[in-house]
C-alpha cells in the first residue's frame, strides 16, 4: 500500500510540475483541430430508399409447376443462399461492376472526376457509395460527394441502373424460358401425333370406337341370345312330345336354334356382330376383351397426357411471351434521393473533442515519463550512461542508413 501511494504521489507531482506544458499542449492541439476541421471540405450524403421486392413467381417455379424440372434446375431463376433474401440480392446487384459502369457512363464521371480511365472512375464510385439492407428488407442506396446535387444525382442513377439490370435479366430469363418451351412444344406435337395415330390404328384394327359401350352392347346381345336360345330349346322339347320330328314347326324351331348358336359363336369369337343395333359391337373374342381393354386404356391415357401437356405448354408459352415483352419497373422506389441540406462529414465536434482528449492523455504520459527518466538518471548514473550509449549508437545507425538510402 505505501508503494502504491508513493507511485500515485509521484504521478500527481509530475502532473502538477508540468501543468503548464500540459495545458499549452492541449490548447495548441485543440486550436489546431478546430482550424483543421474548419478547413476540411464538406461532404454530403444523399440516399435513395427502395422497398423490398414483392414476392413473385420465378421462372424456375413456373417451369417446375409445368413439370419441366430440367429447366427449373438449369439456373433460369436466381439461386439464393438459405439466409439470403431478395433484398440482399438487389443490394449485391447494386454494388456490382455492371451497375457501376452504367452509372459512370450515365453521369459522365470520367470527366466529372478528371480521371483518364473508366476503371478509375468506377473505383471512386464504389468507394463513395454505400448500400444497406435494413432488418425489414428496405434498401438504402447512399452516395457521398462534396457537391450535394451530384450526390443526389449519382444515388438516383444507381437506382435506375439497378432497375435496368434487373429488368434486362428478367427479360433474358423469359427469352430462355420461351425458347425452352418452344422446343418442348415441338417434341410434344410429335408425340401427340404418334399417340393419335396409335389409337386410330388400334380402333381400326379392332373396330373399337367406344370400348366400354361396345363391350356392354356385345354382352347384352349375347345375353339376349342366350335367353332366346334357352326358351327355344324348351319349346323344342315340348313340341317334340306332341309333334313328329318331320313336322314343319319342329324343323323351323331347330333351324332357329342352330342360327342362334351360330350367332352366339360369332359374337364370342368377334368374327361378326348383330346388324340390327344402333351401337357398334366389338370385333374381338370375349376372351381377349381384358387384354384389349388394358391396351386401349393405355393408348387413351397416353393421348390424354400428351393433350394435357400440349395445353399447358401453349398456356406457358403465352405467359413467357408476355414476360418477354413486359417492360415495367422491377423495383419500387419509396424515396428518390434529393440534394442534402446538411453536411454528412466532417464531424467537427468529434474531431475537436477527440484531439483534446488525446493531447491531454499524451501530455500526461510525457510528463510522467520525463520525470521518471530524470529520477532514473539521478539514482542510476552508470546504467543511464550505458543506456544513453545504446540509444546513441542506434540513432547513428538509423540516420546513417537513411543517408545511404538517399
Amino acid at each position: 500500500m505505501p508503494e502504491k501511494k508513493n507511485s500515485l504521489l509521484i504521478v500527481l507531482r509530475s502532473l502538477v510540475e508540468h501543468r503548464g506544458l500540459i495545458l499549452i499542449n492541449v490548447f495548441v492541439v485543440t486550436v489546431a483541430a478546430v482550424i483543421i476541421s474548419l478547413l476540411l471540405p464538406k461532404w454530403y450524403k444523399a440516399t435513395a430508399v427502395i422497398l423490398p421486392p414483392e414476392k413473385s413467381e420465378s421462372l424456375s417455379e413456373i417451369a417446375a409447376s409445368m413439370g419441366l424440372q430440367s429447366l427449373a434446375l438449369s439456373g433460369t431463376g436466381f439461386a439464393l443462399p438459405v439466409m439470403a433474401s431478395p433484398s440482399d440480392l438487389l443490394a449485391s446487384i447494386a454494388e456490382s461492376r455492371t451497375v457501376a459502369e452504367g452509372v459512370v457512363e450515365d453521369m459522365d464521371l470520367v470527366n466529372v472526376y478528371g480521371v483518364e480511365k473508366k476503371r478509375s472512375a468506377i473505383g471512386i464510385l464504389q468507394k463513395q457509395m454505400d448500400v444497406n439492407v435494413r432488418a425489414d428488407g428496405i434498401i438504402d442506396i447512399s452516395y457521398e460527394e462534396k457537391d450535394p446535387e451530384l450526390a443526389a444525382n449519382v444515388a438516383n442513377s444507381i437506382t435506375r441502373q439497378l432497375d435496368n439490370i434487373n429488368r434486362l435479366t428478367k427479360v433474358q430469363k423469359a427469352t430462355e424460358l420461351k425458347r425452352f418451351i418452344m422446343e418442348e412444344l415441338e417434341k410434344n406435337e410429335v408425340n401427340l401425333r404418334k399417340a393419335e395415330l396409335a389409337l386410330q390404328e388400334f380402333q381400326r384394327t379392332h373396330k373399337a370406337i367406344s370400348l366400354d359401350e361396345q363391350t356392354a352392347a356385345s354382352i347384352n346381345a349375347a345375353a339376349e341370345l342366350y335367353s332366346q336360345l334357352t326358351l327355344d330349346q324348351i319349346n323344342l322339347k315340348v313340341m317334340e312330345k306332341s309333334h313328329s320330328p318331320d313336322h314343319p314347326d319342329v324343323i323351323n324351331l331347330r333351324y332357329k336354334i342352330s342360327e342362334i348358336k351360330k350367332r352366339l359363336k360369332e359374337i364370342q369369337e368377334g368374327s361378326s356382330a348383330p346388324e340390327d343395333t344402333s351401337t357398334a359391337f366389338l370385333a374381338i373374342p370375349f376372351s381377349e376383351i381384358p387384354e384389349i381393354t388394358l391396351k386401349y386404356m393405355q393408348l387413351v391415357r397416353n393421348l390424354k397426357r400428351e393433350e394435357a401437356l400440349h395445353e399447358v405448354l401453349n398456356t406457358q408459352l403465352e405467359q413467357a411471351k408476355i414476360m418477354q415483352a413486359k417492360d415495367t419497373p422491377t423495383i419500387s422506389v419509396l424515396d428518390w434521393a434529393v440534394p442534402p441540406a446538411h453536411k454528412f462529414k466532417p464531424k467537427r465536434v468529434y474531431i475537436v473533442i477527440t484531439a483534446m482528449i488525446l493531447s491531454f492523455v499524451f501530455s500526461m504520459v510525457y510528463a510522467v515519463a520525463h520525470d521518471r527518466w530524470r529520477d532514473y538518471k539521478l539514482s542510476n548514473p552508470e546504467r543511464y550512461k550505458d543506456i544513453s550509449v545504446i540509444f546513441s549508437t542506434l540513432k547513428k545507425d538509423l540516420f546513417g542508413f537513411k543517408k545511404r538510402k538517399s
